[in-house]
């Protein structure tokens, strides 16, 4: 688990007199880095997470404190804590600037201009630095638990020190798209979850303990969807981290429907039919059955620069509706008549049987489910 803004606060509330005015129910706002800014003009280098030192520098050039935090809060920034005593005071933090930092959820926090801004500095980045080793160590972990039938000894360990035990009930979601975690891991944590977030092969992984006490998944799914764009992958339940990697799939699975369906999450369990498909253990026999359905129309595509595959799935997607077709293609609707024509003399099949329109969609299933 990432420090946060509580952990500094309170290793450093005695040897740097530490006092927050405002923002405590922000504390658990996760630390990336520290970061001392004089300047509101270089908030733009701003990734998120950084916890900002400042001594009011910044108000002999006419920027005034509530401008400057309202900055910060929109850069995702997890705390400010001002070095008052020459440029700020503490009467200059308002009562609108404590209400702000209160909605905001952002603790504001002072020190004495006596405290040396190195030393404080220095501290919290050593912190910092061994908490990102330990954050490796468990990236490590997981990422090898993803992927270990039997998981290692050593892999067991790690997470098991971590805070999360063998046998207990976990979940994964795969997340598509998601460019900051930072205001997700924010709400997250105040949620009090016990999870890991991290990175893999151009996804974020989130695997959480999913207890009777845990919030509930739809709970985690309002916090997951606050950005536009993110598409989601959800496992099923799961009771041992022996299991990490056969769910790790099953969500992956559920992402590559997601995607296909252009929808903005699909959960394993509500897959129905097509958990045997995944569950299949002949993938050769699977990959006969998509070639014999799509493969004319996919070779003619590949010949002839042709999108008739991506008119085929819409449509049928589209339960077999021309207007939606076309509307979900931009096209008129004679040229979507006109391709499916094309395409039933290149299937050498009519499209008016459930059966033909059944197989033709798994077939798209099976091959969206081999690109994973």
């Amino acid at each position: 688990m990432r420090t946060r803004v509580s952990d500094l606060y309170h290793s450093g509330i005695d040897q740097y007199s530490l006092i927050l005015h405002s923002g405590d129910n922000g504390l658990s706002n996760s630390v990336s880095w520290i970061y001392l800014a004089e300047d509101i003009q270089n908030m733009s280098f701003l990734k998120g997470g950084e916890l900002v030192i400042t001594t009011g520098l910044f108000t002999q050039s006419g920027t005034c404190l509530l401008d400057f935090i309202r900055s910060l809060v929109t850069y995702n920034c997890s705390g400010l804590i001002i070095n008052v005593g020459k440029y700020l005071e503490t009467a200059d933090i308002t009562a609108e600037i404590l209400e702000f930092c209160r909605i905001s959820r952002f603790p504001l926090i002072t020190m004495p201009w006596k405290v040396h801004l190195v030393d404080i500095m220095q501290d919290y980045c050593k912190a910092l630095l061994q908490n990102t080793q330990s954050v490796d160590h468990l990236n490590a972990a997981f990422q090898g638990a993803l992927y270990q039938t039997t998981l290692h000894e050593t892999t067991l360990m790690t997470l098991n020190q971590n805070g999360f035990p063998t046998a207990s009930d976990y979940r994964i979601i795969v997340i598509s798209n998601l460019r900051n975690a930072t205001r997700i891991t924010f709400s997250l944590n105040r949620l009090q979850l016990k999870y890991h977030l991290f990175e893999h092969d151009n996804l974020q992984i989130l695997i959480y303990l999913a207890s009777q006490s845990a919030p509930t998944l739809s709970e985690i799914m309002d916090i997951l969807m606050y950005y536009d764009g993110i598409t989601l992958g959800i496992s099923n339940e799961f009771h041992s981290l022996e299991k990490t990697g056969i769910c790790y799939k099953r969500a992956r699975f559920a992402l590559a429907a997601s995607l296909f369906w252009s929808i903005p999450s699909v959960n394993f369990d509500e897959l129905g039919f097509f958990q045997i498909l995944f569950s299949s253990s002949d993938p050769v026999l699977l990959q006969s059955v998509c070639q014999k359905s799509l493969g004319a129309l996919e070779d003619f595509d590949s010949a002839h620069d042709t999108d008739y595959m991506e008119t085929l799935k819409v449509f049928l997607l589209s339960d077999c509706n021309l207007l939606k077709t076309a509307d979900k293609m931009h096209t008129h609707r004679n040229t979507v008549i006109y391709r499916l024509k094309k395409i039933k003399e290149l299937l050498g099949t009519e499209m008016d049987d459930s059966k033909i329109k059944f197989d033709l969609l798994m077939a798209f299933y099976i091959r969206e489910y081999f690109a994973i």
